[in-house]
């Protein structure tokens, strides 16, 4: 039996003999409407999700982000929705995003869904991510014992525009009852890694387009480096492992547009979509159908 990075390299590469066949978002029903494309293909995704997901809300907040997708593939509509559901990840750009290049739909894991595997561990109790602004009162010196060794204290008293600029991103677990390494990363450190890992941030400079990931969501890409770096420390399970590896094995060659932030759905308030009436998609888009380096090198997309 194919085993989940195997299913997931199926999926982003059309090898799935159940995926719809590529074909121009031209060739679907006038009246198909987001609605009714997840409808028909329910079984697909339900059935790679995870148990543990609840399947109602998954397609809930994927019919939300199909409004960004219209000029899109129908496969790679569908690869990339699929390629979430085995990782029961949420493309709401938190967990994931599913991303446009051009009329090809992306699927891109973010720091929120890397934190979400590692809760799955049954080692780890709690996952902390944060940023550090100028203001904030800190302290780190890894010569200390944990947890006397960081500390962070934000100014709530002063908006964050009061705080000052985003200076340090920070992440740790906490394992069996002790405290994980802490993470530290500075902007000095996030540039280093895109300037050195990340190719689509070289071809959009060589092009001067200016539009990858690491130009149009800068801070998102900084924060999934820290948690990156946190996961080489913290016990990992198959299925971490292999979100980086599909992370790191991911085109980063295409410029990218900024990452859609969809919709948070409340788990009680999720959109009956078997009466609710949906707009029909317009007729010319209509979606169908642990080395440092390696680390860092799935930071890059």
């Amino acid at each position: 039996m194919a085993d989940l990075k195997d299913r997931v390299k199926q999926a982003t590469s059309g090898a799935d003999d159940q995926q719809p066949e590529q074909q121009p978002v031209t060739d679907l029903a006038v009246g198909d409407t987001a609605r009714q494309w997840l409808q028909r293909r329910t079984t697909y995704f339900t059935d790679a999700l995870p148990r543990h997901i609840d399947q109602a809300h998954f397609m809930a907040v994927a019919q939300a982000v199909m409004p960004n997708l219209t000029k899109c593939t129908p496969a790679s509509i569908h690869t990339s929705l699929l390629a979430c559901a085995r990782f029961g990840l949420e493309p709401d750009g938190r967990q994931a995003a599913i991303t446009p290049y051009g009329d090809t739909a992306t699927f891109q894991p973010m720091y929120e869904g890397y934190i979400e595997l590692m809760y799955r561990h049954p080692r780890i109790d709690s996952v902390h991510f944060g940023w550090i602004r100028e203001k904030d009162q800190w302290d780190y010196t890894p010569t200390e014992p944990s947890p006397r060794d960081f500390f962070h204290k934000p100014r709530i008293d002063l908006t964050d525009e009061e705080r000052g600029p985003v200076i340090l991103a920070w992440a740790f677990a906490w394992i069996d009852g002790r405290r994980s390494q802490v993470i530290i990363l500075n902007r000095q450190q996030a540039t280093q890694i895109r300037d050195k890992y990340s190719k689509a941030f070289k071809n959009a400079e060589r092009k001067n387009t200016r539009d990858s990931a690491w130009h149009t969501d800068f801070d998102a890409m900084w924060a999934k480096s820290c948690v990156r770096r946190l996961v080489k420390v913290v016990p990992t399970s198959t299925e971490l492992t292999e979100l980086i590896q599909t992370d790191d094995d991911l085109d980063d060659t295409q410029s990218a547009p900024p990452v859609i932030r969809g919709t948070v759905i409340a788990r009680d308030e999720q959109p009956d979509t078997s009466e609710q009436p949906s707009a029909a998609w317009p007729k010319t888009a209509q979606p169908g159908s642990a080395a440092q380096d390696n680390s860092e090198a799935g930071e890059q997309a």
